[in-house]
């Protein structure tokens, strides 16, 4: 976020976070992503709260990871699996990140259209939202936009699905206010 200090040196984060409440630890690569720069434990150390990003999804609200993803380090105690409740009605080669992934996990085609039992079915597989989710770490689903009465429907009815198999899951929307480079923080 551009209002929060970025550093790629985890030495800097005690006095960085002695400033500020939150602080991203991470450096830019040659192709402009943002990379881990510091070890989970180190950080945890110095922060109250580590929060790591396993796996991208190219700013499309859905997906299912590739063999190498997502990176969850083994000392993780919870993993937030998060969907946007946008991608409900579209179909998947429009809206879902590794499009043939999902049509795999679904067993559907590219031009099948999003329901909400197909997101809880993603967020909940082991193939899904669930890989590499150890036994002893917590497990959550966010579902995110809910910024209409539809998607909130869509949002709940989600969240049922989830609940059904034990799985917690929060509804959430940002305000106008915090769209457009603005954030929680």
């Amino acid at each position: 976020h551009p209002k929060l200090p970025l550093t790629g040196d985890p030495a800097a984060l005690p006095d960085l976070l002695a400033e500020h409440r939150v602080v991203t630890l991470g450096a830019y690569d040659a192709r402009g992503k943002l990379t881990g720069a510091g070890d989970p434990a180190a950080c945890l150390a110095v922060a109250d709260v580590v929060l790591i990003e396993a796996d991208g999804a190219k700013l499309r609200p859905l997906k299912a990871p590739a063999d190498h993803e997502p990176v969850i380090p083994p000392t993780c105690d919870a993993v937030l699996a998060a969907a946007g409740l946008d991608s409900v009605g579209k179909p998947i080669e429009e809206t879902c990140h590794r499009p043939e992934r999902v049509c795999a996990l679904l067993g559907v085609s590219p031009d099948h259209r999003i329901t909400p039992t197909d997101v809880a079915a993603i967020l909940s597989s082991p193939a899904g939202g669930r890989k590499s989710v150890g036994q002893a770490m917590a497990f959550r689903c966010l579902l995110n936009k809910a910024d209409d009465p539809q998607r909130q429907a869509w949002g709940e009815a989600i969240g049922a699905l989830l609940a059904r198999q034990g799985i917690h899951s929060a509804i959430t929307y940002y305000t106008e206010e915090e769209r457009g480079g603005l954030c929680l923080f």
